[in-house]
């Protein structure tokens, strides 16, 4: 009689990090910039912070970037997700709550890889909140932002 194989029983994680962890590979990389010049504030996010090196051209070349500790954050990007989940969800604003009539953006997602919302620096106090709340997202939201991306797929 051949030996019995012993089942190996897959431990399911079904907490939400459980959930989130497939998404891991995901990752959208914020940078706030300003220019005190031309009185303007820009917020950049992209997949990766190698985009970077393209966005900073001769038009983005005079802009300063924020530290962390400027900002008020640990860290500048948001885990789980991708810059289009965020742009689709919460609007081309990415939630940050900004006049219609005075952001300026600029969608190179598809071809150089970064987003850019640009805005008067006297909306730079606005443009900070909005940062913070998008990178202190909880779980529970980002992973309601994330079955609301997979809903709309699966739709189309």
């Amino acid at each position: 009689m051949p030996p019995r194989k012993k089942k190996e029983y897959v431990k399911k994680d079904d907490s939400l990090f459980g959930l989130l962890v497939s998404y891991k590979a995901n990752n959208t990389y914020i940078k706030v910039m300003s220019d005190e010049e031309s009185q303007t504030a820009a917020v950049v996010i992209s997949r990766s912070p190698v985009n970077w090196s393209k966005f900073e051209d001769a038009e983005y070349g005079v802009y300063r970037s924020m530290r962390r500790l400027d900002l008020g954050v640990e860290r500048l990007f948001v885990k789980y997700l991708l810059p289009e989940q965020l742009i689709k969800i919460l609007g081309p604003a990415i939630g940050i709550s900004l006049p219609a009539n005075r952001i300026e953006i600029d969608d190179r997602l598809n071809d150089r890889g970064y987003y850019v919302i640009k805005t008067g620096s006297r909306y730079l106090v606005r443009v900070i909140s909005g940062v913070k709340k998008i990178i202190n997202l909880t779980p529970q939201k980002k992973y309601e932002i994330l079955e609301k991306c997979i809903a709309e797929e699966q739709e189309n």
